[in-house]
Order: C-alpha cells, then sequence, then structure tokens
C-alpha cells in the first residue's frame, strides 16, 4: 500500500484546520455561550435543516444587528432582528446568554442595547428551530422566551399574528430600520395596516376579514 503524497497530507491539514469544515455552527447553546463582532464566524446558532441561521449582521462599514436570516438566500434575506433601530459597533460587540439566564447584546463599551429579560429564569438553552423562532428553554422544554412574540417586518410560516404583536415595514429595500406601515389588531379585533409617514399624517387599511374572532 503506498504511503499518502505529501499533496494528500497538506491537503489533509488544511481540512482539519478549517474551521468552516471542521465546526459547524450548532443548533442549540447552554448558559455561558457568546458571540463576538470579529469571531472567526459571524453565525452564533443554525437550525436543524440549516434553513436558518442567526448571528451578526453587517448592515454598515461598522454597524452590526443581532438577526436571523434564510441561509440558502443569495443576499442573506433578514427574517428578525433584535432592536433593529439600534445597531451595535465593529470589533467587540457581543451577544451571550449568560449564566443567569438572560439572552443580552452588547454595544463595544459594554451598554447593553437589547434583552431577553430572562435574568434569573431557569432559561438553560437558546436553540434556533427550523421554522425560524429562536426560543429559550427551561429544563423542561417550556418556552421562556420566543423571537416569534417580537417580529419585525417578517412573518413566518407557524408564526402567528396576535392582539400584543406588531409588524413594521422596513425603511427601505435591504434595510432593517423601522418604516412607516404597521400591521397590528385594533381593539375591535380588526387587521389594520397603518401607515404613519411625513408625508401623509395618517392612513389606514381595514381588514375585516382579518378578525381574529371569525366576524365579518
Amino acid at each position: 500500500m503506498k504511503n499518502p503524497s505529501p499533496l494528500t497530507n497538506i491537503l489533509l491539514l488544511l481540512f482539519l484546520l478549517c474551521p468552516s469544515a471542521s465546526q459547524a455552527a450548532p443548533s442549540s447553546l447552554s448558559r455561558g455561550s457568546s458571540l463576538s463582532v470579529g469571531d472567526d464566524s459571524d453565525i452564533l446558532l443554525v437550525s436543524p435543516s440549516k434553513s436558518f441561521s442567526c448571528g451578526f449582521y453587517n448592515v454598515g462599514s461598522n454597524a452590526y444587528a443581532f438577526s436571523i436570516w434564510f441561509s440558502d438566500s443569495a443576499n442573506k434575506t433578514v427574517a428578525w432582528t433584535a432592536n433593529r433601530d439600534h445597531p451595535v459597533n465593529g470589533h467587540g460587540s457581543k451577544i451571550s446568554f449568560r449564566k443567569d439566564g438572560g439572552m443580552v447584546l452588547a454595544d463595544t463599551d459594554g451598554t447593553v442595547v437589547w434583552s431577553t429579560n430572562t435574568s434569573s429564569t431557569q432559561a438553560d438553552r437558546v436553540q434556533l428551530l427550523d421554522t425560524g423562532n429562536l426560543v429559550l428553554k427551561d429544563p423542561s422544554g417550556n418556552i421562556l422566551w420566543q423571537s416569534f412574540d417580537s417580529p419585525t417586518d417578517t412573518l413566518l410560516p407557524t408564526q402567528p399574528i396576535t392582539k400584543t404583536i406588531q409588524v413594521v415595514s422596513a425603511a427601505a429595500p435591504r434595510s432593517l430600520s423601522s418604516g412607516y406601515y404597521s400591521l397590528y389588531f385594533d381593539n375591535d379585533n380588526v387587521l389594520r395596516l397603518i401607515y404613519d409617514g411625513p408625508e401623509i399624517s395618517t392612513g389606514e387599511w381595514r381588514g375585516i376579514m382579518g378578525r381574529r374572532d371569525g366576524g365579518f
């Protein structure tokens, strides 16, 4: 049997040392895990089917957002963003699943710009599901927090829109910032699309067929 050639050995060594080849991003993490801008990868989690990824998404020359996006999309189409109107700065900003059960996004100077508000709970793992839902669960599997409860400009399949949920458009194509259109249920259980921009003070679309109680 022939010994491996020097070229084969070199290729094998490169394969073993390449982070993308030897280490795939997990679909769940335990307390104490974190990801910083400037790490070898900008991805924190990948859903089991690899349909969705979450991590740091570049929104400017030195600005990043913590987002969930479609993994196979050519332009990394974003489905959800934490605190979309306040991106963090470059190197040193961090998303952390702290040992107290809270998940926080901190800017370079340590300022917390977003949190799941789950500190002092039994949250022991964070998971990115195949639905695109980022969830924090306790040891029994109960969901203590989920991104589906705070959509940005996208509703994914199986994601509900309820009385407490509002979907807000993006300011422009490929932008993650909030725009002028809002979709929500009003006090009469009517689905409304409202425009509130600089050119028109009020605007409204009433979706009578969208009543949550099934009425018309």
